[in-house]
């Protein structure tokens, strides 16, 4: 059997009866549909990383802790900062090598520091320590990460006063969290509560400092007329302390039981 000329399913070249090889390709071919370039595609959420977030933390359960201790006199607290032993041993001894070198003493705002490497705690001992509420400033604190080689730079000629400033400038007020990672910090520690507690403090002090204003407004401008104002630096945290370095988990602390340098002068 012959087909017609014009019925022809291919460029085989047959007039036979026969299955056709291209028909059946065609046949399977499926329909593409043109999609727009601006339209938009859904993407599963979890093919994205965030890189700023900060990741889990490991909670680690074993292993030994070194014990920091930072103590300020202006605040009259100490606060604690566990710091892992293992895998750590080289950097927490040069640290304790540079601590030993000076002699400490209590000194206007700044800390004195102190690492005992000789009674490490264990995991379990460090993680319940920073739910204690003994102070009103700062909760003591767990680091499970690496941490790095701290140089304070000390030189021949300073005496225990510039070494004192030198480490304060880099661990005080908890600074030490700059060197080391992985804090062992639970959803209950992280809090915005103090923004609130900041916004009704500072609305406070306006309306009171509104009405004594204008109770002495008189007075005031008579004396600031007969002798010039002298500023005299504020006892207390430095501003630049309070506004940038504290951790979240501290200023929340601080504002729910500490009250605030401004009080302090009313």
């Amino acid at each position: 059997m012959t087909l017609p000329e014009k019925d022809k399913c291919c460029d085989c070249n047959t007039q036979e009866e026969h299955i056709c090889p291209v028909s059946d390709v065609i046949d399977e071919v499926v329909p593409t549909v043109d999609v727009p370039v601006d339209s938009p595609v859904d993407v599963p959420v979890d093919s994205f990383v965030d890189e700023t977030r900060t990741p889990s933390p490991s909670r680690m359960t074993n292993g030994k802790y070194a014990v920091l201790m930072e103590t300020n006199g202006n605040e009259c607290e100490s606060w604690m900062y566990f710091i892992r032993h293992d895998g750590n041993e080289e950097n927490l001894q040069y640290l304790h090598d540079q601590l030993e070198s000076v002699e400490w003493y209590i000194m206007d705002d700044l800390s004195t520091f102190d690492l005992d490497l000789d009674h490490l705690v264990s995991a379990t001992t460090a993680k319940e320590m920073t739910k204690t509420e003994l102070n009103s400033y700062a909760f003591h604190r767990k680091f499970d990460g690496i941490l790095d080689k701290i140089k304070f730079g000390f030189k021949k000629r300073d005496d225990d006063e510039n070494k004192m400033c030198k480490v304060f400038d880099q661990l005080g007020y908890g600074q030490i969290e700059d060197f080391v990672n992985d804090e062992d910090l639970d959803e209950e520690d992280l809090t915005d509560s103090y923004d609130t507690d900041d916004e009704s403090d500072s609305g406070d002090e306006s309306e009171s400092g509104s009405e004594s204003d204008s109770d002495s407004g008189s007075e005031s401008e008579s004396e600031s007329e007969s002798e010039p104002e002298k500023k005299k630096r504020a006892k207390g945290i430095p501003p630049s302390l309070i506004n940038s370095n504290l951790p979240r988990w501290a200023k929340a602390k601080r504002a729910k039981r500490h009250i605030p340098l401004e009080k302090n002068k009313l």
